[in-house]
């Protein structure tokens, strides 16, 4: 790839800036966390105007490879957390993989009568109730995502925040407690963009895409545990998949 501008390319010249931007950051000579060169910098290694590398920054911050703060400048996001399609990892277990500490804060713990499309989902008789857990997942103290959990437990199955505080972990609660493993599940992707509530939680700016997953995760017995619905920020989180013919 040209480290230099072309005039003469058919390529627009805010996209050849912007894909030199991306391959210095991909390449490691931009760290995550450190500031770009400014507007005028810019200008002056690539010949170019303020509206064109404002156009290429902007489209960096919409792809999630760089962010604003005010006041300060423009920085180079954190990597973002990659995870296997074929991969059955809690979100606590991903963070793990990758070196990051996770966390969450607790927002709702009660025992709910859910929507028939999730009693549907968890093959539960119309009434039943279930157990809804509401969390904001952290990622070295940064929020990465929304989750809400409806878990298909008895009556007498009960978790508690203590549990929640102590392990952070369904899966490990399900295992350790209820002796109720993890072995398969459903899930799909979708992208949809943030309301001015989600965005709040999740310390980005209204309308900012996210990935949406719903899952159905299934017991060692083939019953399904767990419906959970996690709404990933779009600048911190990826999914992959390795396809062979």
């Amino acid at each position: 790839m040209s480290r230099t501008i072309d005039p003469y390319n058919a390529v627009p010249k805010y996209y050849q800036l912007a894909s030199i931007l991306r391959q210095k950051i991909e390449e490691g000579e931009l760290q995550p966390r450190s500031a770009i060169p400014s507007e005028r910098q810019l200008e002056s290694i690539y010949h170019l105007s303020r509206t064109t590398i404002r156009e290429a920054i902007y489209n960096l911050v919409q792809q999630g490879f760089l962010y604003r703060e005010h006041g300060r400048g423009t920085f180079v996001s954190p990597q973002k957390l990659q995870k296997g399609w074929m991969e059955l990892t809690s979100f606590s277990e991903d963070l793990v993989k990758r070196g990051m500490q996770p966390g969450q804060i607790i927002r709702g713990l009660e025992r709910v009568v859910p929507s028939p499309r999730i009693l549907q989902r968890l093959e539960l008789s119309p009434g039943s109730s279930v157990c809804r857990i509401e969390r904001v997942r952290l990622g070295d103290g940064t929020p990465i995502g929304l989750q809400t959990s409806y878990l298909a437990l008895n009556p007498d199955q009960h978790i508690t925040l203590e549990d929640l505080e102590a392990t952070g972990s369904l899966y490990r609660i399900l295992s350790e407690k209820f002796n109720i493993y993890p072995s398969e599940a459903d899930e799909t992707l979708e992208v949809t963009l943030a309301t001015p509530e989600e965005a709040a939680l999740l310390e980005i700016t209204p309308g900012a895409p996210l990935l949406l997953s719903e899952r159905v995760l299934f017991s060692q017995e083939r019953r399904p545990v767990e419906y959970v619905k996690i709404l990933y920020r779009g600048d911190r989180y990826q999914y992959y998949t390795h396809l062979k013919r």
